[in-house]
């Protein structure tokens, strides 16, 4: 969370706080630290609050951070609360400071649950027995929703297998081109999530951009049916990447991962299967409909995405020179 809210300042003038700094506040911050978190945390289990009975933050170099001589823009904060008796069935959090991010991981023995804070900076999390798998299956399906890179190079590959009309034949192509792409994904999201490969998401992000362009090159070209089913497979290894950023973000740990991939994974390929099979349709409709003309508007369909891809692209390379 932002050092700013717990108190702590950030002598140097650079918008960061180090291990110096916090080494020479933490004494002064830590008086009023408890009632600070007392005031913007509250912690509910079975409807009986918890009270909050300790707060700490560690140093710079236990953020994860390579070294104590690092600066952070956030630091971590740690809360004890008093012991509850009893078997947990839901547990509710109130959660107001500020943070890079709204997610929320609740880790137990033998459950992880992965959510989001509302509007209203408050989370509920039930402990059944699908908790864990259906959080992680939803988030992937919301990855494949909220991520617009993702959607339009499906789309890409719906328009690559549907050149000539909607058939048999180009339904069966359009399910072996997802099939490569998520193949692909699948083997590099592994790799990446379990830090077999790592590869900066500042270099990510822009090549799965630039893949929007090239695929939508090749379907404005016409690239024979073996070819595009090799591309859509090559062209997952890189999304996959993508999608491991978001997954790891989380801080899961390490004896958890394997459940929580699998959900995550099929949340992505359910969102992709019935994505495609919507643009199939509506595909299969306008060819209905506007005959011949469907085709010149497929090829400009691709056309659009080929600009979006490549506005994305310039843009995350700027921001990456910058």
């Amino acid at each position: 969370m932002p050092f700013g809210e717990l108190g702590l300042k950030d002598s140097s003038g650079d918008g960061l706080i180090d291990a110096d700094e916090l080494a020479a506040q933490r004494d002064t911050v830590a008086a009023t630290l408890v009632d600070t978190v007392r005031d913007n945390v509250a912690l509910t289990v079975d409807g009986e609050p918890l009270k909050l009975e300790g707060a700490g933050v560690p140093s710079i170099s236990e953020h994860g951070l390579a070294n104590d001589a690092d600066a952070s823009d956030n630091v971590v904060l740690l809360v004890a609360s008093a012991a509850h008796e009893g078997d947990v069935g839901e547990l509710d959090l109130d959660w107001e400071f500020g943070g890079p991010s709204r997610a929320v991981v609740l880790s137990a023995e033998d459950q992880l649950i992965n959510g989001e804070l509302s509007d209203d900076d408050t989370i509920e999390f039930s402990l059944d027995g699908w908790s864990s798998a259906t959080s992680f299956f939803t988030l992937g399906i919301e990855h494949i929703i909220d991520g617009p890179d993702h959607l339009l190079f499906l789309l890409v590959l719906t328009l690559a297998a549907t050149a000539g009309g909607v058939t048999a034949s180009s339904t069966w192509l359009t399910v072996k081109l997802v099939t490569a792409f998520t193949v692909g994904h699948a083997i590099s999201l592994c790799l990446a999530y379990f830090e077999v490969v790592s590869i900066p998401a500042s270099i990510v992000e822009p090549t799965i951009s630039l893949s929007i362009v090239a695929a939508a090159i090749l379907v404005l070209r016409g690239v024979e049916q073996d070819g595009r089913i090799w591309i859509a497979s090559a062209v997952g290894l890189v999304h996959g990447l993508g999608f491991a950023s978001s997954l790891g973000s989380l801080g899961i740990a390490a004896s958890q991962r394997v459940a929580a991939l699998a959900a995550f994974n099929i949340g992505i390929d359910v969102a992709q299967t019935l994505v495609v099979l919507g643009l199939v349709g509506l595909l299969w409709i306008g060819y209905q409909l506007m005959d011949r003309r469907i085709e010149w508007a497929r090829l400009a369909g691709a056309g659009i995405c080929a600009a979006f891809g490549m506005f994305w692209t310039v843009t995350r390379l700027a921001e990456l020179a910058s």
